[in-house]
């Protein structure tokens, strides 16, 4: 009974992974590319592969610079990625929203390169993550997408001519050494408070409600199967909780996110 009362409050924080392949591979040719970039690479024509490991989800793409630019490039500083979105054999999109594939800094920094420094018929294979892969929101996206993609696209909110972006709208990495803010800290926005109070609620039920209902069921105390219902709803509404949060985790809620996984995982052994 206890390895099933694991699973049920498992499943409903994060989900179970069954049934979606590790990888999905699709073979691309004249990709569409929007935004800035769309001028100036390409897709280079070929076989790409979608991976996942439970938790994230990743493809690497390569790009060829395809014609000259007339100015220096820089990234704007909202949003600071570049997107995949997977398409059906039929065109629909896969809308992984917020969640889906993106560049980090260090990828988008590396096209930049290739933009700005690139001759024409260079190429540059850049890394794309959906790094909330895992949430429980996401299953039923990830799942027909690892099983229905045959493409994609690629969209660019990311780069313009830095003639063309004030400094407010400019990437502070873009900056003159005069103008960059003397740190980078993170913002306590409102997205951050919805994943803390996420986080607090769920963090608090696992510690005081969840782990002592496993250890009674780990000894046979059937009383733990009376209060399984009470159980499963508790467990139900904060996976809605989790996956109601709006915005990206910070690093340090990341983490808390991790180790509330491993306190589950640990109580299931």
């Amino acid at each position: 009974m206890r390895k099933i009362l694991g699973i049920v409050v498992f499943t409903c924080l994060m989900y179970s992974c069954s049934g979606i392949p590790k990888e999905k591979e699709v073979n691309v040719s004249n990709v569409e590319i929007t935004g800035f970039i769309k001028d100036y690479v390409k897709v280079v024509d070929g076989s790409y592969k979608f991976t996942n490991n439970d938790d994230e989800a990743f493809i690497t793409v390569k790009f060829e610079l395809i014609a000259n630019l007339n100015n220096e490039v820089c990234r704007k500083k909202h949003p600071e990625d570049i997107r995949i979105n997977p398409i059906s054999e039929t065109g629909d999109i896969f809308d992984t929203d917020t969640y889906g594939f993106t560049t980090s800094r260090t990828e988008t920094a590396k096209l930049k390169d290739l933009l700005n420094n690139g001759k024409l018929g260079d190429t540059k294979s850049i890394s794309f993550k959906w790094q909330y892969f895992g949430l429980n929101s996401s299953y039923n996206i990830a799942k027909s997408m690892f099983i229905g993609a045959t493409s994609f696209e690629i969209v660019d909110n990311t780069f313009n001519y830095c003639s063309e972006l004030t400094e407010d709208d400019t990437h502070w990495d873009d900056m003159s050494e005069n103008t960059k803010p003397s740190s980078a800290k993170e913002s306590k926005n409102e997205s951050n408070v919805n994943w803390d109070e996420a986080l607090d609620e769920c963090g608090k039920y696992v510690d005081s409600s969840y782990i002592k209902l496993i250890k009674k069921a780990n000894t046979g105390d059937m009383t733990a199967l009376a209060e399984y219902p009470d159980m499963l709803k508790n467990a139900q509404s904060l996976g809605n909780k989790l996956s109601n949060a709006k915005g990206t985790m910070t690093a340090s809620q990341l983490k808390r996110y991790m180790e509330i996984q491993t306190k589950i995982a640990s109580a299931m052994e």
